[in-house]
This record gives structure tokens, C-alpha cells and sequence, in this order.
């Protein structure tokens, strides 16, 4: 490593964020950010200056060489110079019309829904990342995409919320976006029934990855606190299952290709899982280095701080082209999940507050709350059925798996 070594960073976002009410547009708030950082590691130390709004470099470059006083250890391995830009940013709805459009479709979707009260938000963002070092190394990565979010209470029910729809992506199609609603809607009050037992049940990989993703955490990898300790390199799930972090702007709109050391993958996803095999766990530069590991590309920092791990969001890698192919029968298709938690032995258990029966890749009704749990190994081996991508309102990722469902 060279004696002193500095990053620059600089990042800008904007975004529009609508609040709706009773299925109403009722306040909207505007929000453009920019910060600044700088890092100069020196003999085996780090110190950082950071800034909210214009930075000024040389102003940033003194407070972090000040902080290199502290004596905060860092370990940086410079990456080689390279240049690469990937500008994304794309006119999804026109700035003026973004507020009338987005009415319009609430509109809609209250007239196919008019048993739900429809309330969250619609954001509309983008933001520019743009990294520097001192060996030449350039990175420059822009984006925007559109987020829609909405609560539905089923009118006269006294619950805060009784279902969701989410999308995010960069295209508006207000027809699917309706169609998507009322297919909720409508199967929300139909009741459907299962029989307690282990059957396929049809998640997103952030509810099934939730409570799991702290075994692919560096630290406590090396700690032994993981259950896959000492099994890097090992295939030790299924050979279906291959998970990503995901900073590839086309499955995960907005992101930026590069992690906050200026990091990437050769298609802007950073394997946790290939086939099967345990490929990295989640590291920045310094935990690398301090436990032997590979550097995992997935760092994040807050603009004044100290790298560590992150995560930008979660790729599962499809094994079927349509849901019906993927689970052909019938299966429990996760909607709202919250409460659950993974023991230190492994065993995963939540309460499901929403869930409806899937029958051949479609929705058919609402089931009653449920409890879901499975063990950490099975359920990424032999019960890990696959991945698909879309099929079911949002378009989305979708896992299934084998699990213990019990009606509650």
C-alpha cells in the first residue's frame, strides 16, 4: 500500500414524495441532498471529513487528515485506476404532470377497490454517485426510479393496515398498477382455507432473507456466531439457490454500481450464494483484511463515517420463467409478515398477518393469519423450491420454499 492513499466522494439525490390520504394526494414534499466526503488513510489509519451540501475538497481533505490523529485503525488496499459511468436517469413521468398522473391513478384504483381506504406514499427520486482516488480511480453512477407503497384498511375493519401493494421500478403503467390492486382487493374477500402441514409457501426475498442475512455478516462469521462458520466455499445449500447483493440497475432501480470503497462486480452483483456454495460474506476493505476474507464489494458509509458492510438490496437468481412453473400447485403466498425472528440454533418462525392461496401461479383468496417456521439449512436446501421473477401483484422477486404452515 502507497504511504497515503485519499477518496473522494460526492453524492446527490432528489425526490418528490406524495402522501396520500383516504385515496387523496394531500401533501407532497420536495428534498435535494448533496454530500461530500473524504478519506486519506495513512500507515495503516484512517481519518474522514465529511460535509452536507457543496463540498469543498481541500476543506474536506484537511479535516480528514486532522482525524488521522485518532489513531483509528483502517486497512485500504487501493483498487487500480479505471474509469466507467453508468448513467441510468430516465424520464419516467414528467416533473408537472407526476402530481395529476399519480392522482388519476388513485383514483382508479379506489373506484376497482371500494372496500379498501387507501393511504402511504408515491415517491418519485434519483440520485448521482461519484467517486475519486488518488491512483486515478473514477466512478461515476446515476439513476431514478419510481416508488409506489400503498396501505389499504378495509373500510371498517379498526386496523391501521389490512394489505399492501408495492412497486418499484422505472416504468408507470397505471393499468397494471390497477389491475394488480383489484386482484388484492377482490381475493381479500374471499376466504380460502388449508390444512395445517408443510407446503410451498411463496415469499419475497427480503421477508425470507430478513432475519437470515445476519449469518453472512462477516464479523460474525469469523466470531463462530454464524451457522455457516467455517463452511466458506462449501456447498452447503441448495444447488438452485444463488443469492446476490444487488447493485445492477436493472433489478434494482436507483442503485449505485459501486459500494462506498469504490467496489464493484463484473455485472454490478456481489455473490453471497452461487449454486449452492457459500461464495463471500459481507465485508468491508478493513474486515477483509483483518480476517483473512475476501472483500465482498457490498461496503456502506455514512458520508462522515467509517466504512463497514452493507447491503444495496437482494438478487435471487430465477429458476423458472412463470410462478405457475415454479409451483404448480397450490402455495401460501406471503403478504404481510412482521414479528419474526431466527434462534441462535437456526429455527426461523414469524407470524403472517396477510397470506393468500395461490392455485397454478394465481391469487384465488384470502387465508387466515398464519405461523410460518422452518430450520436455516433446510429451508435453503433440500426445501428450497426456487426463484422467479414477477408473477404476482408489484412484479417483484418471488422465492418459494418448503414450510410449516399452521393456521393461527
Amino acid at each position: 500500500m502507497e504511504k497515503e492513499y485519499k477518496e473522494y466522494i460526492v453524492s446527490r439525490s432528489a425526490s418528490v414524495t406524495l402522501n396520500v390520504t383516504a385515496g387523496k394526494v394531500d401533501s407532497y414534499r420536495k428534498k435535494e441532498e448533496t454530500t461530500g466526503t473524504v478519506r486519506v488513510y495513512r500507515d495503516g489509519k484512517i481519518g474522514v471529513g465529511g460535509s452536507l451540501g457543496k463540498p469543498d475538497e481541500e476543506k474536506l481533505t484537511e479535516t480528514a487528515e486532522k482525524a488521522l490523529s485518532l489513531g483509528l485503525p483502517y486497512v485500504c488496499a487501493p483498487d487500480a485506476a479505471v474509469e466507467v459511468k453508468e448513467e441510468h436517469a430516465r424520464e419516467i413521468v414528467p416533473a408537472k404532470e407526476f402530481l395529476p398522473r399519480m392522482q388519476e391513478m388513485l383514483d382508479r384504483i379506489s373506484a376497482a377497490c371500494p372496500n379498501f381506504a387507501i393511504s402511504n406514499k408515491i415517491r418519485l427520486y434519483g440520485s448521482e454517485d461519484e467517486y475519486r482516488s488518488s491512483l486515478g480511480r473514477h466512478l461515476v453512477s446515476s439513476g431514478n426510479a419510481l416508488s409506489i407503497e400503498l396501505l389499504f384498511q378495509s373500510r371498517g375493519s379498526g386496523n391501521l393496515m389490512d394489505c399492501f401493494y408495492g412497486y418499484e421500478g422505472t416504468k408507470f403503467d397505471p393499468d397494471k398498477a390497477v389491475d394488480d390492486c383489484r386482484i388484492l382487493h377482490d381475493a381479500y374477500y374471499k376466504p380460502a382455507d388449508i390444512e395445517n402441514g408443510v407446503m410451498p409457501v411463496i415469499l419475497a426475498p427480503a421477508d425470507l432473507f430478513g432475519t437470515l442475512l445476519r449469518n453472512f455478516v462477516g464479523e460474525v462469521y469469523v466470531s463462530g456466531a454464524s451457522l455457516a462458520s467455517g463452511k466458506l466455499g462449501q456447498k452447503i445449500f441448495s444447488e438452485k439457490l444463488s443469492l446476490s447483493d444487488d447493485r445492477n440497475y436493472e433489478s434494482n432501480p436507483g442503485s449505485c454500481f459501486f459500494d462506498s470503497e469504490g467496489q464493484f462486480s463484473e455485472d454490478y452483483r456481489s455473490p453471497i450464494i452461487k449454486n449452492g456454495v457459500l461464495e463471500s460474506v459481507l465485508t468491508s476493505k478493513n474486515t477483509a483484511a483483518q480476517f483473512g476474507l475476501s472483500p465482498s464489494k457490498t461496503s456502506d458509509a455514512a458520508y462522515d463515517g467509517v466504512p463497514s458492510y452493507g447491503v444495496s438490496g437482494l438478487y435471487v437468481s430465477p429458476t423458472a420463467e412463470t410462478l405457475s412453473g415454479l409451483v404448480p400447485g397450490k402455495a401460501v403466498y406471503v403478504v404481510m409478515a412482521s414479528g419474526g425472528d431466527t434462534t441462535p440454533d437456526g429455527h426461523f418462525a414469524t407470524p403472517v398477518q396477510l397470506a393468500y392461496l395461490v392455485e397454478n401461479g394465481e391469487i384465488v383468496g384470502r387465508l387466515p393469519e398464519l405461523m410460518i417456521d422452518g430450520d436455516f439449512f433446510e429451508m435453503l436446501g433440500d426445501n428450497y423450491i426456487g426463484a422467479v421473477h414477477g408473477g404476482l401483484p408489484g412484479d417483484g422477486q418471488l422465492c418459494a420454499v418448503c414450510l410449516n404452515v399452521t393456521k393461527q
